[in-house]
């Protein structure tokens, strides 16, 4: 390792205890046998939550989160699935099918509570559009190795 990196190595060592210190230090300085009490209802910060029962914050980050798997599931698919390793290639195109599903209905959702703009519902409609794509090209290999032809067998013949 070089000198430059055994320095960044312990600075960064250094600020990770450093945070841990001070995240630690509220805590300390309670009195024994005291217990904090949580915010009142008045001075908790507002949380936006729409009709459809989750904010859109964590609609918009579940949406951001599925679209990566999927992007990652049909990024390893997109290669093609090799003849001895289609019980993966099965499994992963599954995999893609569920995050795809969970993907279309948090887009739904988030244009019903309008949490989405144009901008972020066309990204994730894109990864939809990939995911088919994709899955439907992994099928189409998975059931053409399916249906290969089987060498034909000699048939016992009579003299």
């Amino acid at each position: 390792m070089s000198q430059a990196a055994a320095s960044w190595l312990r600075r960064g060592a250094a600020c990770v205890m450093l945070a841990l210190a001070c995240a630690a230090a509220p805590g300390a300085r309670a009195q024994p046998g005291s217990v904090e009490m949580p915010p009142a209802e008045d001075d908790a910060p507002p949380v936006d939550v729409r009709p459809g029962g989750a904010s859109c914050g964590t609609i918009n980050s579940r949406a951001m989160e599925a679209s990566l798997v999927i992007r990652q599931h049909a990024s390893a698919l997109s290669v093609g699935i090799p003849p001895d390793a289609r019980a993966q290639g099965i499994v992963l195109l599954a995999y893609l099918d569920q995050w795809a599903g969970r993907l279309r209905g948090l887009i739904d959702l988030g244009e019903f509570t309008e949490c989405l703009d144009e901008g972020e519902a066309e990204t994730y409609r894109r990864a939809l559009a990939l995911a088919n794509r994709v899955g439907n090209q992994a099928r189409e290999d998975l059931f053409r190795a399916a249906r290969a032809p089987q060498p034909e067998q000699p048939r016992n013949r009579r003299p």
